[in-house]
């Protein structure tokens, strides 16, 4: 497949998958599952990064450490520098569905004074609405990545009927 088919077919899945599908969770307030998600949407972002087909094994802990580092950066680098935030948020919350005693998590940062983040009696606030937008940009680094040439496109295999 030609290489700008590739991104074109990319840039689909993330725009119709990954992001109006989160925009459905948010709308619906269902903060919760929220995190599930984007826990899981930070690997899938991540397994762009590598030479690796996206269904290859033991790859999880990597391509979320690769998409934290290289697509969100900042708070979210340093917060997963021993991997924190991979147990505590993608593995706890997608294996257990549990937050635990480590997160706070909210819907939004006006509706309890909470930032996304910080911590607060030594657990870490995660807000929905600002994780949602660091993921939307996530997403736009990711095709601009993909359109410099800077990483290689992956053909996936995923066929958009709408």
């Amino acid at each position: 497949m030609e290489k700008q088919a590739q991104i074109e077919r990319i840039e689909t899945f993330l725009s119709s998958v990954i992001l109006e599908e989160l925009d459905k969770l948010q709308k619906a307030s269902l903060s919760y599952m929220n995190f599930v998600i984007m826990g899981q949407i930070i690997e899938v972002l991540g397994g762009f990064l590598d030479q690796k087909p996206m269904k290859a094994k033991g790859q999880s802990s990597r391509r979320f450490a690769q998409a934290v580092r290289y697509l969100f950066g900042g708070r979210y680098r340093l917060l997963n520098e021993n991997n924190l935030l991979y147990d505590k948020l993608r593995n706890q919350m997608t294996h257990a569905f549990i937050p635990g005693g480590d997160l706070i998590l909210i819907g939004t940062e006006k509706e309890e004074g909470y930032t996304h983040l910080e911590f607060r009696d030594k657990r870490l606030v995660l807000v929905a609405t600002t994780f949602h937008e660091d993921i939307r940009q996530a997403c736009h680094r990711l095709l601009l990545l993909l359109r410099e040439g800077k990483i290689k496109p992956k053909n996936i295999a995923f066929e958009h009927d709408r």
